[in-house]
């Protein structure tokens, strides 16, 4: 943002230099990245008066000018169409430097001497016209250096503004911090009005229909305003701004807003098309054209200003094309009104258009401020365009927006800031910045609503800081405190989790926990998801309630993208409505994925990757983290295939499932490939923690090792039979193990064969043979009465 460096000292009456105030500002967080001076183009140039106009033979276009500048005559080629005898005229002189680096000297046009330029607003880096030679008024002295007569002997200051400061988008806002550093009251400009006899009541009335959109709407009539030029004064706190003047009835709301850092908007009244203001929300695929006669098509997030039947400004954005003010304008309706900063960057961004009056609303203007910038402004166009105003602000407020009250404790700020500054010195400091404070402890403090990024205790601290002075925060001379930051145990349990899974072969993925509704509902169709109000795009609608959701949709993008083998895994939020108690449940969950064949290599050739891979994978991390034992329990899942869908249990409590997704859910997903996936919660694994390692002697005793094989039917479950096992073998069995699952010749058809390895020893004696043939015995016996089982001999 730009500003004049005069306009500042004008409303502090301080004598800082330029360079001081830019200093002083960046110090207290208002960033001046730049000083530029406005007369950098006006050396050696000078008032001059047009005393003869001749043709130039041979040129239709160019014409010689006979110019006074007082003390000498000179003889300019001009080609600017509106240049005529009796113009006061900017001359720039032999050896004066012009914006562009156009350095002037004597030269020849068609044979003809010129010896100076007569200059245009461009050439003078005042503004970007040039379609003619800027004409000063009559009575600009003639010889006079131009920037002494336009006063323009100022500076411009270039600001880098943070985002939370939407106070500083003015020039009442940045001389407040000027004037609370010196400690000076800040001097704000006029409105006193003198208002006349007819009442602003009989001419217009204020509706809100949303009230979320557009919390205040305010309205002024003001008649009889005569459109004209305005008074440099004005156009020169426009152009140091970088905003170009057009007249006095849009320059005035201009000023205004750079001013106060209210955006307003004129309407002209005759062309408004009523006496009424409806504030509403825009209807879907509603068509409105805008002032830069644009066609648009709105939806709901844009809030219209409307004549109770057509839109005539998209609020906070852009005003309409029918009510513009033009050259006959007469009447004024002055709009003053605070709109949501949510809303207005959703409107700005439907209609695709970033204007001074969105950026300010966006950031969040004053709702309280809009009493003053509408007198304001209703103050300017009595003196400078002979308005009549009105009796009277037509003020649709219906719920006040009420400061913020927040307490100081004394004790607090200067621990924190490690200073000695005394409550009295804060008091001040805080009314300087006109909040309200007591002068208590803590200090009761009631925030300004120009002020919305202060919401806390350490804003207000941050506030003391800054003005004080950052430089008078002592620099500690020992440090205090732990050098370090703690990592949690939680953390370090979930990177050995990564760590794992990534020396495994895995690689992890990342995502944002948002898809797309009709995906969600396709594995969990019973499942209530959180529905997102403002979606970035309907393809992440609601918030997951499952990982496998994202994790489908990686895996489709992988395969679409020929990486055929994969082995994936994330560590993720889901989310979940309200519970029973009213309560937002947000919870950790990890899921592995794998699809495609193993990696070959000179020993094996590649295999197609299954079930047991990602049962392997749970092994090592229920290993390496000393989970204990879990299960895995057959159990239908709506996503996966009927004969490959388990429950996963750790100590009898199910924390998630693993199995195949089915192929009709794969193909919804663009996926013809065999997908396995586990999916648990990690709030289990982490309650349960990582146990501490338990060390038991060497074993003194040798093992007694023993292979079972029995034949089983299909439907029959690993896991029973590992427990049918070590139920009989009581505790002499050290270990039992599956290590063989085999399927296929010699096998009958519906059947399986499974070889069990059996470790017994005693750490107490030696184990004869005869007590572990009595153990196995007992085992088939177990397994032929509960499992039909029938024993391999070979």
């Amino acid at each position: 943002m730009k500003l004049s460096h005069n306009w500042l000292i004008e409303l502090t009456g301080l004598n800082w230099t330029p360079e001081e105030t830019a200093e002083k500002l960046t110090l207290c967080g208002t960033a001046c990245k730049n000083i530029e001076p406005t007369a950098k183009y006006m050396d050696k140039v000078v008032v001059g008066e047009v005393l003869t106009l001749s043709a130039i033979e041979g040129a239709s276009k160019i014409r010689l000018a006979k110019v006074t500048t007082g003390d000498e005559e000179l003889q300019i080629v001009c080609g600017a169409p509106n240049v005529a005898v009796g113009h006061k005229v900017p001359v720039a002189k032999i050896g004066a430097v012009l914006a562009g680096d156009m350095k002037i000297k004597k030269t020849k046009i068609k044979g003809v001497e010129s010896s100076g330029m007569i200059c245009s607003e461009r050439e003078l880096g005042i503004s970007d016209e040039h379609e003619g030679i800027w004409v000063l008024p009559d009575e600009a002295p003639v010889g006079k250096p131009l920037a002494e007569i336009l006063d323009y002997d100022d500076h411009i200051l270039t600001f880098d503004l943070t985002p939370n400061r939407a106070d500083s988008m003015s020039a009442i806002g940045i001389a407040r911090d000027m004037a609370a550093l010196a400690n000076k009251k800040l001097m704000l400009p006029q409105t006193d009005i003198k208002e006349s006899d007819k009442q602003a009541y009989d001419y217009i009335s204020v509706t809100i229909d949303d009230a979320f959109g557009c919390p205040r709407y305010a309205a002024r009539i003001i008649h009889n305003v005569k459109l004209a030029e305005s008074p440099w004064w004005l156009k020169k706190k426009l152009i140091t701004s970088g905003i170009r003047p057009i007249n006095n009835l849009v320059d005035i709301t201009n000023l205004v807003m750079l001013e106060t850092g209210h955006p307003l908007h004129a309407f002209d009244l005759k062309r408004f098309g009523s006496n009424e203001v409806v504030v509403r929300q825009a209807k879907e695929k509603e068509k409105f054209i805008t002032l830069d006669d644009k066609e648009h098509e709105l939806d709901k997030n844009v809030t219209l200003i409307t004549n109770g039947k057509t839109g005539v400004a998209a609020g906070g954005v852009m005003g309409g094309k029918d009510s513009e003010v033009k050259e006959d304008t007469k009447d004024l309706l002055l709009e003053a009104a605070y709109f949501n900063p949510s809303l207005i960057r959703k409107s700005r961004k439907k209609l695709g258009i970033v204007t001074e009056s969105s950026s300010r609303f966006e950031k969040g203007a004053n709702p309280n401020g809009i009493e003053f910038a509408i007198n304001r402004a209703a103050h300017l166009y009595q003196q400078l365009a002979g308005g009549e105003v009105a009796s009277g602000i037509v003020d649709c407020y219906p719920k006040k927006i009420e400061p913020a009250n927040l307490s100081l404790r004394v004790k607090r700020c200067n621990q924190i800031l490690g200073t000695g500054i005394s409550q009295a010195r804060m008091v001040e400091i805080l009314k300087a910045l006109e909040f309200e404070a007591d002068n208590s402890d803590p200090i009761k403090v009631k925030v300004p609503t120009f002020r919305p990024d202060i919401e806390r205790e350490i804003d207000l601290i941050e506030e003391i800081a800054r003005i004080e002075g950052f430089d008078k925060i002592p620099t500690p001379q020992s440090i205090t405190g732990p050098l370090y930051t703690p990592v949690h145990w939680e953390d370090n349990f979930k990177k050995e989790i990564r760590t794992l899974l990534t020396s495994s072969g895995f690689d992890e993925t990342i995502a944002h926990g948002m898809v797309h509704s009709r995906m969600a509902s396709l594995l969990e169709p019973e499942m209530k998801h959180l529905k997102l109000l403002n979606p970035v795009s309907e393809e992440v609608n609601v918030m997951r309630t499952m990982l496998a959701t994202t994790a489908l949709s990686v895996v489709s993008h992988n395969l679409s993208h020929r990486n055929m083998d994969i082995k994936l895994f994330e560590l993720g939020k889901v989310y979940f409505p309200p519970d029973s108690n009213d309560d937002w449940v947000e919870e950790e969950k990890l899921i592995l994925a794998i699809s495609g064949s193993t990696a070959g290599n000179w020993r094996e050739k590649p295999r197609k990757l299954d079930f047991y891979d990602l049962t392997g994978a749970l092994d090592n991390i229920w290993a390496h983290l000393r989970l204990g034992e879990y299960s895995i329990v057959e159990q239908p899942v709506g996503w996966m295939e009927n004969n490959m869908s388990f429950s996963i249990s750790l100590e009898e409590n199910e924390i998630g499932v693993i199995g195949k997704v089915s192929s009709k859910i794969a193909r919804k997903f663009d996926i013809k490939e065999d997908v396995y996936i586990a999916e648990i919660f990690m709030g289990s694994l982490i309650a349960r923690g990582k146990p501490l390692i338990k060390f038991s002697n060497l074993p003194v005793y040798p093992s007694a090792p023993r292979d079972l094989a029995i034949i089983v039917d299909n439907s029959v479950i690993s896991s029973d039979i590992i427990a049918t096992v070590k139920k009989n073998a009581g505790k002499l069995a050290e270990s039992v193990k599956i290590f063989d699952l085999y399927t296929g010749k010699q096998i009958e058809e519906g059947k399986k064969s499974i070889a069990i390895s059996i470790n017994y020893r005693s750490a107490e004696r030696n184990l004869t043979g005869e007590e572990i043939d009595i153990k196995q015995m007992k085992i088939i016996e177990s397994l032929k009465s509960e499992f039909k089982a029938d024993i391999r001999d070979k």
